[in-house]
């Protein structure tokens, strides 16, 4: 007869459950909305470029509102607790996701974005409670692993999204990504214990100005350069967020096309961080598997630049097109998947067990922060200089990057040294 797990090993496995479950939501609604973004905003917009200008509109409105609200939560969460924190920022996405179902004109479409970013620390405290449970030279795998149920997360969302539209309307997924989320807060409610002791949460209230947040971050030398990478990266990685433009507008595809793609992506984020990372980055080291996401990531850009102008030359689709173009997400997938991953545990590693919610909400600011003007900007290249033109812009951004980290020399972190990761002191 099997004995039964011990009551802590059982508590741990439902925390990790509910964690999981938390960011498989995240990537699942995310998954569910990108496709139908378009097709929605052209309810209200006449002509490709008027549709790409709502479309960039509603995604600044939501990354402008995390970014004020990402580093304030995430170092809140140092101070009061990870589980308050995201038990809030729970519920804000479930109440902006209905807000998006019942939006019957174009104001309240922005409402929604608004409510769901403001309480868009879910990512920052969520990886600064895994920064927690785990030990330094597990983080790069626990970390990956998250990414890897995300991509699964990116799977099943555009899929139960395909038949949400099929059965109930563009606005139906919504409807479901609010319900499940909804049942998440219950389960984390009931079954999510809280991972900061109070002896280690600072005293201090954190200041409510998210500027002074990053300038805080920014002045630590063994963390700064990994931020301005991060802000390189994030900056090009938005640009690719018109990928369901060119799709419509350049292939001809619907919206159940547009979710096959983000079913590849998430194929590839499991296969990537699910399985590959840890392997990796015991053969290569995690400077190396740097290298080889940010190579992946500007092959899978330079692809979207062929497609786009192959597109644009002539106006006979092909199989062949198609496949290229999933090609290049596939690429530029991996090479996300494997360059975040890694980047975030140096940036935890980093830290130090004391400000793990102050650097993971710092880091998703900086990525909204990007995601304000980026999606907005990229859109406005689309529509004005023609729909190569954003992923271009992308591609010098991440040979920038790529360009930057390595002449900071980066080099393998050593999690018992007392120096920092550029090599001094902390």
């Amino acid at each position: 007869m099997t004995e039964a797990p011990s009551p802590s090993r059982a508590q741990s496995a439902t925390t990790w459950f509910v964690l999981h479950s938390t960011a498989f939501l995240n990537a699942a609604g995310m998954g569910l909305a990108i496709p139908v973004l378009p097709f929605l905003a052209a309810h209200y917009a006449l002509g490709p470029a008027r549709v790409a200008s709502i479309v960039g509109w509603l995604e600044t409105s939501y990354a402008l509102c995390a970014f004020l609200a990402a580093p304030v939560l995430g170092a809140l969460s140092d101070a009061v607790g990870r589980r308050p924190v995201l038990l809030v920022s729970i519920v804000g996405s479930a109440v902006g996701y209905a807000l998006f179902g019942f939006a019957w004109a174009l104001p309240l479409l922005f409402a929604s974005r608004i409510v769901d970013g403001l309480t868009a620390g879910n990512t920052s405290a969520l990886l600064a409670y895994v920064g927690d449970r785990t030990s330094e030279e597990e983080r790069g795998r626990a970390f990956g692993r998250m990414g890897a149920v995300a991509g699964a997360g990116f799977i099943v969302g555009p899929a139960l999204g395909g038949l949400a539209v099929r059965f109930g309307g563009l606005k139906a997924p919504f409807f479901c990504a609010a319900a499940a989320t909804a049942l998440n807060a219950l389960l984390g409610f009931f079954f999510l214990p809280e991972s900061l002791p109070k002896e280690r949460r600072k005293r201090s209230m954190p200041t409510w100005n998210p500027f002074g947040q990053l300038a805080t971050l920014f002045a630590w030398r063994h963390v700064r350069p990994f931020l301005i990478v991060r802000v390189l990266f994030m900056a090009a990685f938005a640009c690719v967020m018109t990928f369901p433009l060119l799709a419509k507008d350049g292939l001809g595809w619907g919206a159940d096309k547009v979710s096959f793609v983000l079913i590849c992506v998430g194929l590839a984020d499991i296969l990537v961080q699910g399985l590959l990372l840890g392997f990796l980055e015991r053969v290569l080291g995690p400077t190396r598997v740097l290298a080889l996401g940010l190579g992946l990531t500007m092959l899978g850009f330079g692809g979207f630049v062929a497609v786009a102008r192959t597109t644009s030359a002539s106006s006979a689709l092909s199989v062949a097109s198609g496949a290229f173009f999933l090609a290049a997400v596939v690429a530029l997938a991996c090479g996300e998947g494997l360059f975040t991953a890694t980047l975030t545990a140096f940036l935890s590693r980093a830290a130090g067990s004391d400000a793990q919610g102050q650097i993971q909400g710092g880091n998703h600011a900086l990525q909204e922060l990007t995601a304000v003007a980026m999606p907005l900007a990229a859109t406005q290249l689309y529509a004005h200089c023609g729909p190569s033109a954003p992923y271009l812009a992308a591609l010098l951004l991440t040979m920038a990057s790529a360009l930057f980290l390595f002449r900071c020399g980066v080099r393998d972190p050593e999690a018992s040294s007392g120096h920092a990761l550029d090599g001094s002191p902390r």
